[in-house]
């Protein structure tokens, strides 16, 4: 639901509280990396599957009680906007990365989803790489924004893990307290009555567009945002005020430069999952010469490329209620 200025315990400062309560976790693994590439020696030529869940059932058994208590926590009102995950794994292997990446999805919940238009899974330099920006398979810069707000279905989570990173550039993320700060009390109140216009860009053939609420709320979920500051090279800037309030967003676009932000780990076996509508994420240009890329994303595989990770994005999994109102009646 919209922001709802009527309630008095909604004020400008209840909300820039509880923005300021959203947080980042950060777990090492590191005790447990060793068993985890153990285990892969002995198991590694099965499918993609099986192993999965040999792997889901090893995390289940051997992780620490307190490293297991964030995987439903992500996104909630409980304030965990985002879980960094180190030293996993350090073997440099797609296959072992995309299976740890697959099951510790799983584990936190998120139903990841494949659009036909678009290749999402593995991200690294693809040809023409270097011409690039606002692209993850590209070489240059990338400004926050959350995913696939043109579509039609909402994107609780996005996760990321690294394969390898020779560039050793880390993926950037923003929390909107620190997006938000230059806004005076009228203009938060504004921006929490917009709706914008969002669309979508180079990996989409054709155009999409949808109008969400900039700001909504709900007592489970906390405050939730719609904010892309992309400016696509056909379509342009990515959202646009649909109501009126442009001019909030064109203040917050010019602070993004000296705006704090946090940035995972560009290290093999790091997994980092964010509530996709509580951080906006990021990358600066790739740490690399343009010549490089030229002259490697040409002919880059996964084993060859720089820079390796796996994505997944999608909403989070929702369970059957067993409350007496949605139980099956007049089973035997």
């Amino acid at each position: 639901m919209p922001f709802n200025y009527a309630n008095e315990n909604m004020s400008a400062s209840f909300f820039r509280h509880a923005l300021s309560k959203e947080k980042t976790i950060t777990l090492d693994f590191g005790y447990l990396s060793g068993v985890i590439e153990s285990w892969w020696q002995k198991n590694k030529n099965q499918n993609l599957h099986t192993l999965k869940i040999q792997l889901t059932n090893l995390f289940i058994n051997y992780l620490h009680p307190e490293d297991t208590l964030y995987f439903d926590q992500v996104g909630t009102h409980k304030g965990i906007a985002a879980v960094c995950i180190r030293n996993i794994f350090s073997i440099d292997c797609p296959a072992l990365a995309l299976t740890v990446h697959e099951a510790l999805a799983d584990l936190f919940h998120l139903t990841d989803i494949k659009y036909e238009y678009e290749d999402h899974k593995a991200l690294y330099m693809k040809p023409s790489a270097e011409k690039y920006r606002e692209w993850g398979n590209g070489y240059g810069d990338i400004t926050p924004h959350s995913d696939d707000l043109y579509e039609s279905l909402d994107v609780d989570y996005l996760a990321l893990t690294v394969c390898r990173d020779t560039t050793r550039t880390p993926t950037a993320y923003y929390f909107p307290a620190d997006l938000l700060l230059s806004l005076d009390d009228e203009e938060i109140q504004t921006l929490l009555g917009m709706q914008a216009i969002f669309i979508s860009g180079k990996n989409v053939s054709g155009s999409k567009e949808r109008v969400r609420n900039v700001v909504e709320y709900s007592e489970l979920y906390g405050y939730r945002f719609s904010l892309d500051f992309r400016i696509d090279i056909h379509s342009g800037e990515r959202m646009r005020a649909f109501n009126g309030g442009q001019e909030v967003l064109d203040k917050i676009r010019a602070g993004l430069p000296t705006a704090k932000c946090n940035v995972s780990t560009a290290q093999t076996g790091t997994f980092l999952i964010v509530a996709n509508n509580k951080i906006l994420h990021a990358r600066p240009t790739l740490n690399i010469s343009a010549d490089e890329v030229r002259s490697q994303a040409a002919t880059s595989t996964l084993t060859t490329t720089p820079r390796l990770l796996f994505r997944s994005k999608g909403p989070r999994k929702q369970y059957y209620s067993l409350d007496e109102k949605h139980a099956v009646r007049g089973a035997a």
